[in-house]
């Protein structure tokens, strides 16, 4: 099994970090962004795709990184490895989405394959590792065309990133990208529990079958190709299923952001809301 990573984002809102360098170059606790999510690969290797410390098998073989305009200084950073864990990239001509960004990737990847947003770091574990393993062991277990690492958040946290909706079952039924409006609850749907909502957190399992999901998609009301709607194709058409997340986890979009992952890195409290 392989990972992809999508490292293609110009990083707009990082200000003066991104001036000089890509936004998975930009530096976190002494390491650059993108060899956060490296790590959360690395050890899978060495560990297999089960929960427990006893593992035996490769879950992840290598990972491929999806570059965009920066991609040459993202390969001189790296090269063809990062602490052992095997690198090939690939190019995103064009800014386009996550759907599109994926869909770059397919003549790299094999099978079934685990997919990690570059600039989600996400706490020690229980967290970065041990959330990756469990996404590849459901994954394994179920056969299912995708499964979505999720976690419970406040409703003003879910418009800000795609809302997930189950089924009584506890399948996904959609999932909704940013809405300016919470989508209604499917029947019977498990993702309320007081004022919480379901929400993805940018680590997933895919089938293969997810490449044509991601191809069939057009360009969403934010004008890219959404992942979140190949993904909710998928839903309509196959198995989705979910995995809750375990610790914690940030998006780093903007200094603020990058200061308060560093901050509880460091085992400081992270400021501000932990859900942008």
């Amino acid at each position: 099994m392989q990972a992809v990573l999508p490292a293609a984002g110009r990083g707009t809102r990082m200000g003066p970090l991104t001036a000089r360098r890509p936004k998975p170059l930009v530096p976190v606790r002494g390491r650059p962004l993108l060899a956060h999510a490296l790590d959360a690969v690395r050890p899978v290797v060495e560990s297999g795709a089960s929960e427990t410390p006893r593992a035996s098998g490769t879950a992840v073989s290598g990972a491929v990184v999806v570059g965009g305009d920066h991609g040459d200084r993202v390969r001189d950073r790296f090269g063809d490895s990062d602490r052992g864990l095997p690198l090939t990239y690939v190019e995103q001509p064009e800014q386009r989405g996550l759907a599109d960004a994926l869909a770059c990737a397919e003549p790299a990847v094999e099978g079934p394959f685990v997919h990690l947003n570059a600039d989600n770091v996400f706490g020690p574990d229980p967290g970065g590792v041990a959330n990756v393993r469990r996404l590849v062991a459901r994954q394994r277990a179920t056969d299912a065309d995708a499964v979505l690492l999720v976690e419970r958040v406040p409703p003003e946290a879910a418009r800000r990133v795609g809302v997930v909706r189950t089924d009584g079952d506890g399948r996904v039924v959609d999932v909704v990208e940013k809405p300016d409006d919470l989508p209604p609850e499917a029947h019977g749907a498990r993702c309320t529990g007081g004022s919480g909502r379901l929400v993805q957190t940018g680590r997933f399992a895919f089938s293969p079958g997810v490449f044509d999901a991601c191809r069939a998609v057009g360009r969403g009301d934010t004008g890219e190709r959404e992942l979140s709607d190949a993904i909710s194709r998928l839903a309509r058409e196959g198995r989705v299923e979910t995995v809750r997340l375990r610790g914690w986890r940030r998006n780093v979009n903007t200094p603020r952001d990058r200061a308060a992952v560093e901050a509880r890195l460091l085992g400081g409290k992270a400021s501000g809301d932990p859900h942008r």
